[in-house]
């Protein structure tokens, strides 16, 4: 009799690490490929931004629950990136945890930024957008910010390097007071002068 229970116990404990196993399996099937989530340091940020020296990079900083965000990334991908058509121009959408932005936010919003130089991420550990808060001394959240890298920028320290150009989506006194408010057309020029620039 003892055996018996035994064996039932054996074989119930097999069941449940299978099914608990087809469950992560499932769950990591089903992970969007559109997008990379960041770890601590954001490390596969900072190695893409580093194997695209010598290209001028675009990154837009945005959470997937604010307006101003969501608005920003259609115009750039509209304006800027479907409008220069550059293989030497990479942009990256980094999805924050700002404004109440969670990961299962995403897949509602990512298909605002389509252009293929283009990679997104969600920043898992509200690392880089900390970072950029403190460098660009934003007193809240900072998120709706799109700035512009030079073909020369590296990323060496702990945090990105600061951008040589950058607007914001947002329209409050203080935010206009540090950098012009996002427009599209205007960030398409900054764009089309550092691409000029690195081919002279």
């Amino acid at each position: 009799m003892k055996t018996a229970i035994r064996s039932l116990a054996f074989i119930s404990l097999l069941f449940v690490v299978a099914a608990t196993a087809a469950r992560i399996g499932s769950e990591a099937d089903d992970s969007d490929p559109r997008y990379l989530v960041l770890d601590a340091d954001a490390e596969a940020l900072r190695a893409r931004f580093n194997d695209d020296l010598g290209k001028t990079r675009v990154v837009m900083l945005v959470s997937p629950t604010c307006g101003g965000c969501l608005r920003g990334a259609d115009q750039v991908q509209k304006k800027v990136l479907a409008k220069i058509d550059s293989p030497d121009l990479a942009a990256y959408a980094v999805w924050v945890p700002a404004n109440g932005g969670r990961e299962r936010h995403l897949p509602r919003v990512l298909d605002l930024v389509t252009d293929a130089r283009a990679t997104q991420y969600w920043d898992d550990y509200d690392v880089v957008e900390e970072w950029y808060r403190v460098m660009l001394e934003f007193d809240g959240p900072c998120a709706g910010v799109f700035m512009v890298y030079g073909p020369e920028a590296r990323w060496d320290g702990e945090s990105p390097p600061e951008p040589d150009y950058w607007e914001d989506a947002h329209t409050d006194l203080r935010a206009v007071y540090l950098a012009p408010q996002l427009n599209a057309r205007r960030l398409a020029e900054v764009v089309r002068k550092q691409l000029q620039r690195a081919s002279d």
